[in-house]
């Protein structure tokens, strides 16, 4: 299959175990790179929502949202979860971030609660979606070789994104209790990576900001539960828990 079949193919296979159709829509304003918007029981489609600035790698966004989308429509009714936010966590980001810009003349104060939902709301995303996207990446690239260049293009750009979080920038812009499971998380993702491309330097930036142990520690949690998509509240309970984001976010049932 060429590019545009395969791509087609990930569609079908969402279409014809869901029974709902894909709607592939390009979104300028989308803050991210693709996500899928899984159909509830009363909604007609499933919408895949992409950034054209990454219509390049498009086949790869589109094959993984799909396989994401597909881990949820198959797994056990039971198994099925939403990750929830509790009902400290937004004061306890907006204590924290008022705390960490008092004497700092550049965050207006009516601007903290903004710039603490926007962390709170990426930390929750990186926390469902991470630990689960490395089995998708690492599927993908076993068995689909023709995504191969298009994956690590793309993963090549998150990781560029993701090493600010052990850089100067991140500590001035939020608390170390806010940065910290982000850079555990990222450390983790670089790792798998350099591993499955065998590239040491890919890690290199988190071993020198003291994050190997946390890294491996999280691979270590990924690699012990089993890869069916009926523990994948499992394992995303488990990274909670290690990087303390628990005290801020918990799962349940869809």
């Amino acid at each position: 299959m060429d590019l545009k079949e395969l791509q087609q193919h990930f569609i079908d296979r969402v279409e014809a175990t869901s029974g709902k159709h894909v709607l592939l829509q390009s979104d300028p304003k989308f803050t991210g790179h693709a996500t899928i918007r899984v159909a509830k029981d009363n909604q007609p489609a499933h919408v895949l929502l992409y950034k054209p600035a990454h219509e390049a790698v498009l086949p790869y966004l589109v094959a993984f949202q799909c396989e994401f989308a597909l881990r949820t429509i198959l797994a056990e009714p039971d198994s099925q979860f939403n990750l929830v936010s509790k009902p400290n966590m937004l004061d306890d980001f907006v204590r924290l971030m008022g705390s960490h810009f008092k004497n700092d003349p550049t965050m207006p104060a009516g601007a903290v609660p903004q710039f603490s939902k926007l962390f709170s709301d990426g930390l929750g995303h990186q926390l469902r979606s991470m630990p689960i996207s490395m089995r998708i990446d690492r599927k993908l690239h076993d068995k689909f070789p023709e995504l191969r260049d298009l994956q690590r293009k793309s993963i090549d750009t998150q990781l560029q994104e993701n090493v600010h979080s052990v850089g100067p920038i991140a500590k001035r812009s939020a608390p170390n209790d806010i940065i910290r499971p982000n850079a555990m998380m990222n450390a983790a993702f670089a790792k798998f990576f350099s591993g499955l491309w065998g590239e040491p330097p890919i890690f290199a930036p988190y071993s020198a900001a003291g994050y190997t142990q946390d890294a491996n520690k999280l691979l270590e949690i990924h690699d012990s539960i089993p890869d069916e998509p009926e523990n994948d509240r499992q394992l995303v309970d488990a990274w909670a828990a290690y990087t303390g984001l628990d005290k801020w976010f918990t799962t349940e049932k869809r």
